[in-house]
């Protein structure tokens, strides 16, 4: 599969505006969970330089509901404009093994990626609402399509809603919070 992503940050927006703005296309409100993600580096290629990633992540529906992991791995984005990318995911029924057998493998944790999301859906689409710790608040468009042939479509769809939600595409961000992250840090 191939995920079609937009990334805005809210800038002058609240949440709640943009929540708002949502419903009123028709987005339902789907959960509210805590996305905790441990970035891994390769030991044959670094992945900050392909532009690939390997992620552990634990989700835990908020306020207290259960927990779940899951591990991805993202290719390389595909175009210009969007977060489009391959991307696998499977579920982990042991987060703590998994990054035991990760580690064992020669992969070393990178870094650490905490956030709130609340996620809202229309039809096939995605609508997230991010509040990441140390970076402030982010939208994020998905869509999943079958492959290649169907990302340009998809990525033109969610320019359209983006448009409709009134978020400038100034406000398009095309790093993950992992590289966002270490800009920061960086900066500092």
């Amino acid at each position: 599969m191939l995920e079609a992503e937009l990334k805005a940050s809210l800038g002058c927006l609240t949440a709640e505006e943009l929540a708002d703005r949502a419903a009123a296309l028709g987005f339902l409100p789907e959960e509210l969970v805590r996305e905790t993600d441990v970035y891994f580096n390769g030991t044959d290629r670094d992945f900050r330089r392909t532009d690939e990633a390997l992620r552990l992540r634990s989700v835990r529906r908020l306020p207290d509901g259960p927990r779940k992991s899951l591990m991805t791995y993202k290719g390389p984005k595909v175009d210009r404009v969007s977060n489009a990318r391959t991307e696998y995911e499977t579920a982990v029924s042991d987060s703590d093994t998994a990054q035991k057998l990760l580690e064992a493998l020669g992969y070393r944790p990178l870094a650490v990626v905490d956030k709130v999301r609340r996620t809202y859906r229309l039809g096939e689409v995605t609508l997230c609402l991010d509040e990441v710790t140390d970076l402030g608040s982010f939208l994020e468009l998905e869509l999943l399509v079958p492959g290649e042939a169907q990302r340009a479509a998809a990525v033109a769809r969610l320019l359209a809603l983006l448009d409709s939600l009134g978020v400038s595409r100034e406000a398009l961000c095309r790093r993950s919070y992992l590289e966002l992250l270490a800009e920061k840090a960086r900066e500092e």
